[in-house]
């Protein structure tokens, strides 16, 4: 065959290119789609573990919650437990002055060292006035004491001592003919409305049961058989002499 007899084919070249742009495109879809297929598949499983570690976390936190309430309520039981072994409430039964070492039936003996004596040892030295340092630790404090070089505050339970020693003292002056001072009366008026205001803070709830004492026995309370729940005064004169402002003890 003369080879110039031969002659090439219209192959058409615009419809191969065509054709092989369309298989192209659509191996590129089967490709992509089956990698991003792939990579959901992945991104499921990753997932999957920290979710489950997730559900046994919470599954752990509630089947133990009863263990934590429980050692949690044991520790405060605990410490509470602590401080009352530490500073154990007393339990004590009130009884009468007999002796009249505070406030004698004869009111003119009131006056006496020796009764005046008693009401100055139920006194702290320093007479309940604390020197506060570092005052901004504290909140709420009352405007302090006048005083020298020293932030100082007053107790209640010594003003309140005080004021029942004044009281007595007034009522003692005025049935014997004894002097009494001469600001009696705004201290007295002054006197009544804290004490009154004290007792009702305190709220001493203890049951209290007939009376033994009282001269008409008119079937009353005279409180003397009754049990009360009380703190160590011991320990309150102790710890207000370790913060004490000075060293007077007088109860004037």
């Amino acid at each position: 065959m003369d080879m110039s007899d031969a002659k090439y084919a219209n192959l058409g070249v615009e419809d191969h290119d065509h054709d092989d742009r369309s298989s192209t495109e659509v191996e590129e879809s089967l490709i992509g789609g089956d990698d991003k297929a792939c990579r959901s598949c992945l991104a499921k499983e990753y997932q999957r573990p920290a979710a489950r570690r997730k559900n046994r976390c919470l599954a752990m936190l509630k089947s133990s919650r009863w263990f934590v309430d429980t050692v949690l309520l044991l520790m405060i039981l605990g410490l509470l437990v602590r401080e009352q072994m530490e500073k154990p409430p007393q339990i004590k039964t009130f009884a009468p002055d007999y002796e009249g070492k505070y406030a004698p039936n004869d009111t003119s003996k009131f006056f006496t060292d020796e009764v005046l004596n008693n009401w100055n040892e139920l006194m702290p030295f320093g007479m309940g006035f604390q020197w506060v340092n570092d005052t901004h630790k504290y909140h709420d404090l009352p405007t302090p004491i006048v005083w020298p070089e020293k932030t100082v505050f007053t107790t209640s339970i010594t003003h309140q001592l005080h004021c029942l020693f004044a009281v007595v003292q007034t009522y003692s002056g005025l049935t014997s003919g004894h002097e009494i001072p001469d600001d009696h009366h705004w201290h007295m008026i002054h006197c009544f409305s804290y004490l009154r205001q004290t007792i009702m803070c305190s709220a001493d709830m203890a049951l209290e049961g007939l009376e033994t004492t009282f001269p008409d026995h008119n079937g009353g309370s005279d409180g003397w058989d009754s049990k009360h729940v009380c703190k160590d005064y011991n320990q309150v004169k102790n710890y207000l002499e370790s913060v004490r402002a000075y060293d007077d003890r007088e109860i004037f």
